[in-house]
């Protein structure tokens, strides 16, 4: 079968452009023949540095036609065009980008639905309601024909606003886990580590990254912080900077930027607890890489989290987490790094790949 994956944004190696990368693998291994649209030609470079693996497709379509900022949500009528371009080249289109139900497109997989987003991060300004308006009414429309589609979401907590916006039940399909995390030495756990809490993080606006600095001025003088993830914007960076300087933690808080993989491992296994700041986080892939290097997380109470970080390493405000890092930070040993990091193994590529294919070959062929 020739497969069409829609991922413009791949070569910025984030969590969905993972699973992108993933579905391609899974697709390749049983098969398949697969063209992938993106907004550039694919930087094998980039993802050797930051996955540490090559992407093999077929064929590359290149359209990097947007009229507003790649993110910027407003792009949607440009995605239709793109999508549908990709869908006169192939049998099956699937679509881990737009978080929406493009017209032409067979399988969705949903990082958050796009209106849900819309909805709580852009101003319910008179003109966005008017501009999203007619793919409002493309999805009223189209009822009929959404619920025969493989729609995957990335969590319960977006299963739920799935449902609420496309009125279907989708599978949920968790993110998988880095091979190059999973797969530990034992002395990983054996040995001391330093008291610092990571976080993995693009650098930019939306992370909910300024709190570190405040939770860093409230615990004790032992603790360390680092921030690693890639530079997305200088202006995030800087206004982080500015804060750790007005609030004096510059010896307590450090940022690496564009941090190649075998670093990010090496600092995971290093560290003890593993904090993540942003609120109502759909998923959160790097939670679990973090697990599984043997880090205690410590993550805001919201969001998709809550589905495999228990209650008490959960905060809600700045002065709970940090209260809960100093005691992730003397509960730390051995025996709890490797604990959560057995934990994690539920979300292995393997597992992802052959439940992806399952949920596939079961929609496309259930009929053989």
């Amino acid at each position: 079968m020739i497969v069409g994956v829609f991922s413009p944004l791949i070569n910025w190696c984030g969590g969905a452009e993972w699973v992108a990368i993933n579905i391609i693998k899974a697709l390749k291994e049983h098969g398949h023949q697969v063209i992938i649209l993106a907004d550039k030609p694919l930087n094998q470079n980039r993802f050797a540095n930051v996955f540490n693996r090559k992407v093999s497709v077929d064929q590359q379509i290149v359209f990097p036609l947007a009229f507003f900022p790649p993110i910027d949500y407003h792009n949607i009528y440009i995605d239709i065009i793109r999508s549908l371009m990709l869908k006169f080249k192939c049998e099956v289109l699937i679509d881990t980008y737009s978080n929406a139900i493009l017209p032409g497109m067979d399988v969705s997989y949903v990082h958050y639905p796009l209106l849900k987003r819309v909805e709580s991060e852009l101003p319910h300004a008179r003109s966005n309601k008017i501009y999203f308006y007619p793919y409002k009414s493309f999805l009223n429309f189209r009822r009929g024909e959404i619920i025969n589609k493989l729609i995957l979401a990335n969590s319960k907590f977006t299963a739920e606003a799935v449902k609420a916006e496309f009125g279907v039940d989708p599978h949920i399909l968790y993110p998988p886990v880095s091979s190059d995390f999973l797969n530990h030495d034992e002395t990983d756990f054996n040995g001391q580590r330093d008291n610092t809490v990571t976080t993995i993080a693009r650098i930019s606006e939306g992370k909910n990254l300024k709190i570190i600095p405040y939770i860093a001025k409230s615990t004790s003088e032992e603790v360390s912080f680092t921030i690693a993830g890639h530079l997305d914007s200088k202006e995030a960076l800087n206004s982080l900077l500015r804060l750790i300087n007005e609030l004096k933690v510059h010896e307590k808080v450090k940022i690496l930027t564009n941090v190649k993989r075998d670093r990010l491992r090496g600092i995971l296994s290093n560290s003890k607890v593993y904090l993540h700041p942003t609120v109502n986080e759909h998923f959160g892939i790097s939670i679990v890489e973090a697990m599984s290097s043997g880090c205690i997380p410590v993550v805001h109470d919201s969001g998709g989290v809550t589905e495999f970080v228990p209650r008490n390493l959960r905060y809600k405000s700045i002065e709970e987490a940090s209260e809960k890092v100093e005691k992730a930070i003397d509960d730390w040993s051995p025996i709890q790094a490797r604990k959560v990091s057995n934990y994690a193994d539920r979300f292995s590529e393997n597992n992802f790949s052959k439940q992806f294919i399952d949920v596939f070959n079961s929609h496309f062929y259930e009929e053989d």
